[in-house]
């Protein structure tokens, strides 16, 4: 998982939760390793790297580099910079939320869907079903409801039918 941004979540997590010790990577000296600052951001935990204020490096490394099956790139707040950025991905994904406060930056994007393929997928963390349901209606896109979760790390037979949906 990359943390495309500055946000710092990945380091504090890796504070928080400890960090296992990443196998020692042949590939980190290969030509698109990233520097030895990113590779000592790298958090890994239950099994899963996380690049904390990754960049195109940790991409090229993670790429090219590594036996890696599937990459997760946080790209932070919708910006122009991060939408173009996320076009490159095959599956797309814009989370929001759609309480009351936040729902404004989530809306501006999901109006924005007719411009946009169909690799792109809407999900929504809060908010009410009603409001979820009307943003469907309105918009004509699908965005599914992220179920809630008490454990960040732990996968629940809801968490399984959200993804089998938004993979499927």
């Amino acid at each position: 998982m990359l943390e495309w941004n500055c946000h710092g979540d990945v380091a504090r997590m890796g504070k928080f939760c400890g960090n296992e010790r990443a196998p020692k990577d042949r590939a980190a000296r290969r030509e698109h390793a990233p520097d030895d600052a990113a590779l000592r951001r790298r958090v890994r935990i239950l099994g899963v790297d996380y690049y904390g204020d990754a960049g195109a490096g940790e991409l090229a490394f993670c790429l090219n580099g590594t036996d890696y099956r599937h990459i997760i790139v946080d790209y932070g707040e919708i910006t122009g910079e991060s939408i173009l950025e996320c076009a490159r991905c095959d599956r797309k994904v814009i989370v929001g939320a759609l309480s009351e406060w936040q729902a404004e930056a989530f809306l501006e994007e999901v109006k924005g869907h007719g411009k946009r393929d169909e690799s792109w997928s809407y999900a929504a963390a809060f908010g009410s079903e009603e409001t979820r349901r009307l943003v469907e209606k309105m918009f004509s896109v699908t965005c599914l409801r992220i179920p809630a979760s008490e454990d960040a790390f732990a996968v629940t037979g809801a968490d399984m039918r959200f993804f089998e949906k938004l993979l499927g």
